[in-house]
């Protein structure tokens, strides 16, 4: 397929964000065998896939609370059907920060690296009141952006 992007809906709620990230499968599984090393990668058939992808994950999404990087843990995982026929990955991922942020500098550059015209969209909701705020990382965007929870 033409088109390369994952989406994510994050939300913060008090010390925790929880961020849940969609991937086209077969995407997600080039990056993956190119990140660990293994040509023969298969998510459905490696009993490893998920630390994989959360060590993946942590190398390629930035979140920091006051310049302190925050480091995500696998909740949940699971797959669901394209309509147009294919794959999609999802996974549930937790950050836990000391207190509440007030302000988060997020950068996300999953699968960057694979595809050239890789989009990567971040709907983040802070609570309460569901303040919603769109980031965008395009045409290889590391860059941080930052977000004002409060």
């Amino acid at each position: 397929h033409d088109i390369h992007t994952s989406h994510t809906r994050a939300v913060v709620e008090g010390t925790a964000v929880l961020w849940k990230v969609r991937l086209f499968s077969d995407d997600l599984e080039k990056g993956l065998r190119t990140f660990s090393r293994r040509p023969s990668f298969v998510l459905a058939k490696d009993p490893a896939a998920d630390s994989i992808f959360t060590a993946y994950f942590n190398t390629r999404v930035g979140l920091s609370d006051d310049g302190v990087r925050l480091r995500a843990g696998l909740v949940d995982t699971g797959t669901d059907r394209d309509p147009v026929g294919g794959t999609v990955h999802w996974y549930l991922l937790q950050f836990d920060a000391a207190r509440q942020p007030a302000t988060l500098s997020v950068s996300n550059s999953l699968l960057v690296e694979q595809f050239s015209n890789q989009a990567n969209i971040v709907v983040l909701l802070s609570m309460p009141g569901e303040k919603r705020h769109s980031l965008y990382f395009g045409d290889g965007s590391r860059e941080p952006q930052v977000v004002r929870l409060k």
